[in-house]
């Protein structure tokens, strides 16, 4: 099992966008938070987990913000090829949306390998 916290205010997944020239790509508040959170994976990670997983997120905001799946699906995107080589991985999810005034913004992240379980 793996635990550790993402720092500064998290980033809800905004939806794909096409650009003038016709192509789809991703916002860059999302991609830059990705490699935010890319990078606190890639200090606890050494290799990616090969087998399923369970993902519990925690997010704590000072104020309302995006929906609490769109925090997750940015966290998610961005332990990809990291905590574990596919999101199909992730077979069981735990998640909380904390909004408290004055509160120290941040995700707090726990990663755990089923051994027992099938991989998907």
């Amino acid at each position: 099992m793996v635990t550790f916290t993402i720092p500064g205010r998290p980033v809800p997944k905004q939806r794909p966008r096409t650009g003038r020239n016709g192509r789809i790509y991703t916002p860059k508040k999302s991609r830059s938070y990705e490699e935010t959170v890319g990078w606190a994976g890639k200090q606890v990670f050494k290799n990616p987990y090969d087998g399923p997983v369970k993902l519990q997120v925690n997010v704590y905001l000072s104020a309302p913000g995006g929906d609490l799946d769109n925090y997750v699906k940015s966290i998610q995107d961005g332990l990809n090829g990291i905590a574990w080589r596919d999101d199909r991985q992730v077979t069981r999810l735990k998640a909380g949306l904390f909004v408290r005034p004055g509160v120290k913004e941040r995700a707090e992240v726990v990663v755990q390998e089923l051994r027992n379980e099938p991989p998907r």
